[in-house]
């Protein structure tokens, strides 16, 4: 029998605290968020794929379609990055 690892918990994490950046990344689901957004966090290991810093429950993210074509949404072509990021790839500029 194989032996399995357990990843304990943050001493002061509830599931319960609005930090569901956290619990998606830990337990590959959250009921109050995205299914994408969460998958996409998890394969990210919770850090932009832009700037490479992690995500915050606080910040606003968004799917990226790497090759730009919206239409594609297999996983290789989406990633997740901050809203700023995500306005720096494409060049625009947040008001």
């Amino acid at each position: 029998m194989p032996i399995q690892r357990h990843v304990k918990v943050k001493s002061a994490k509830s599931p319960f605290d609005g930090d569901w950046v956290y619990w998606s990344q830990r337990l590959q689901r959250y009921p109050l968020a995205n299914q994408r957004v969460v998958t996409l966090l998890k394969k990210q290991r919770g850090r932009c794929a832009h700037c490479g810093l992690h995500f915050m429950s606080c910040d606003v993210m968004e799917v990226h379609h790497i090759h730009g074509n919206r239409r594609d949404n297999s996983a290789r072509n989406l990633a997740l990055l901050h809203a700023h990021c995500h306005d720096e790839v494409h060049g625009t500029r947040c008001l």
